[in-house]
């Protein structure tokens, strides 16, 4: 494993930022010296949260090792191990991404607005919400396998406040973060008196469109609020009619939230490689040959003889005799394919790839989903079928553009006349008795490069399973049955950490849930949101 913590400069390069060099010693003044923050352009700090979004210790472990293997769009060239469903110590690394890296930096964005005169205040309302919005979908997003985390208090000791923050319920986690965006998109749609200052280059996620970030406000809101299907549907149908009673709403697949990066960002010679001998699994690459799904050259590359053959995600499958072939035949087996995950990819020798790489955040795609699914329920909209039709048809667009803008050899682009014949299929064309299964898997699919959320989508709705549409391979190893993981594993403080007694009271607050499982270290518990 190679390490790559540091600034991407091919991040910086794809959005032009040659005059970023990447002013680490106002950095180091900012941090030392809270009082001179204002002397830091706040949009630097906005990139430099930007940047860090992403983790590639995540990718190495959390996604490609882990999620991938679970939620069976990849296995090892060999098969699965047979205790792979383990998580082990080195998952769960959004966390340390939150607050080490992430959080921090958008932190200091909002602290150096707050900090600065009357009259530059009142020019960077909007940046101020940009990076509001970033830190809800980071909470979120952590104290979504986590439960409770730190996050009123936490990021303030630099600011007088306290070092030993409380950790805040899920329950409380999650309000908070929907009022937080909900004031941002208030914010962002807003006149203020005077010129707002431009973004631009610094942010790889919209260039500083703001327009596009109030979209992304009103569909992480949504996304927030499915977590309380199973806990609180009358308040999950309150948020999903007030977001909808806003004109903005993404519309296409360029509202997309995403981190668009060039190739040197998720480079190929560090740990966001692909290639380390992961193969497509083998119940996708079929439901996607039987129903002529053109993202199959998308995800994956055809073997020696041109076929795309898929990988048993069972251990004691791969493991059969009549199996075993498929294993120890170099090239039989189709691989991912590995300009989408790392553009700068060598497929043949002597060629200098130049194309772009992208990491979901919220789509346009899994927005219509969430329409669809909510619709579905009966819990806030209409039209399920027209929404899913949407997704359906903005997932194949987004990823099309996608494998296009990162340069696939070869690549041929999608025709509308395949996505008619896709969305045609008996498997795909929406079936009022089936919908939410079928919103499900088509969700699912389209989380191919956002396995964090099909994982959450599996929890929530059951689907794939074993005998929906897609119909996932039933996991056994030594002829038991395996669980898959719910939730992180969590590791309990030292009695000697400072804030060791408020994460005592957090472990036990959440042990008196009885799904919360055998211990904080048991990952096939569930937090709070992920009820039975």
């Amino acid at each position: 494993m190679k390490s790559n913590l540091k600034i991407y400069c091919g991040l910086l390069l794809c959005v032009g930022l040659t005059q970023v060099s990447c002013k680490k010693e106002s950095f180091v003044e900012a941090n030392t010296s809270p009082n001179t923050l204002y002397s830091v352009n706040p949009e630097d700090q906005i990139l430099k949260a930007a940047v860090n979004f992403e983790n590639d210790f995540e990718y190495f472990y959390d996604v490609y090792r882990k999620l991938n293997y679970w939620l069976q769009y990849s296995t090892p060239s060999v098969g699965n191990g047979q205790n792979f469903t383990l998580p082990g110590s080195q998952f769960n690394y959004r966390y340390g991404t939150f607050y080490e890296r992430m959080g921090p930096a958008v932190m200091d964005a909002i602290q150096t607005i707050e900090k600065m005169p009357a009259e530059q205040q009142a020019s960077r309302v909007y940046q101020k919400a940009v990076a509001e919005i970033m830190m809800a979908y980071y909470a979120f997003y952590v104290s979504d396998i986590n439960g409770s985390i730190p996050f009123t208090e936490a990021f303030q000791a630099r600011y007088g406040g306290t070092l030993t923050p409380v950790y805040d319920k899920q329950e409380t986690v999650f309000a908070t973060v929907d009022q937080l965006t909900k004031d941002a998109v208030a914010s962002l749609e807003s006149t203020p008196s005077v010129e707002q200052a431009a973004l631009g280059n610094n942010d790889p996620f919209y260039n500083g469109d703001y327009t596009k970030w109030i979209k992304a406000g009103n569909a992480l809101r949504l996304k927030v609020a499915l977590r309380l299907m199973k806990r609180d549907p009358n308040k999950l149908a309150a948020i999903a009619n007030e977001v909808f009673a806003d004109a903005n709403q993404m519309s296409s697949i360029d509202d997309s939230w995403m981190l668009k990066a060039g190739p040197s960002y998720a480079n190929s010679s560090g740990n966001w490689n692909p290639d380390a001998g992961f193969v497509a699994g083998r119940p996708v690459v079929e439901f996607m040959q039987e129903n002529a799904d053109p993202r199959l050259r998308i995800y994956y590359r055809p073997n020696k003889n041109g076929q795309y053959v898929g990988s048993f995600p069972s251990p004691d499958d791969a493991q059969k005799p009549a199996n075993k072939p498929l294993y120890s035949v170099a090239d039989t087996l189709s691989e991912l394919q590995h300009r989408i995950f790392t553009p700068d990819m060598v497929y043949t020798a002597g060629e200098t790839p130049t194309g772009s790489s992208f990491f979901p955040v919220v789509t346009y795609a899994e927005y219509c989903f969430i329409r669809a699914d909510l619709a579905a329920r009966n819990i806030a909209g209409s039209d399920a079928e027209q929404w899913y039709q949407k997704g359906v048809e903005a997932s194949i667009q987004q990823y099309d553009k996608q494998a296009q803008l990162a340069k696939v050899p070869g690549y041929t682009p999608v025709t509308p006349a395949e996505i008619t014949a896709y969305y045609a299929k008996p498997d795909v064309t929406f079936d009022p008795a089936k919908a939410q299964e079928q919103i499900a898997v088509q969700a699912y699919l389209d989380f191919y490069r956002n396995p964090m959320e099909a994982w959450a989508w599996w929890k929530r709705t059951g689907y794939p399973n074993t005998t929906s549409v897609l119909a996932w391979s039933e996991l056994r190893s030594n002829g038991s049955l395996l669980q898959l993981p719910r939730r992180a594993s969590l590791t309990p403080l030292p009695s000697t950490n400072a804030n060791f007694s408020n994460q005592e009271q957090a472990l036990q607050d959440m042990a008196a849930d009885p799904d919360f499982g055998a211990g904080p270290g048991d990952p096939y518990g569930r937090v709070w949101w992920d009820k039975k």
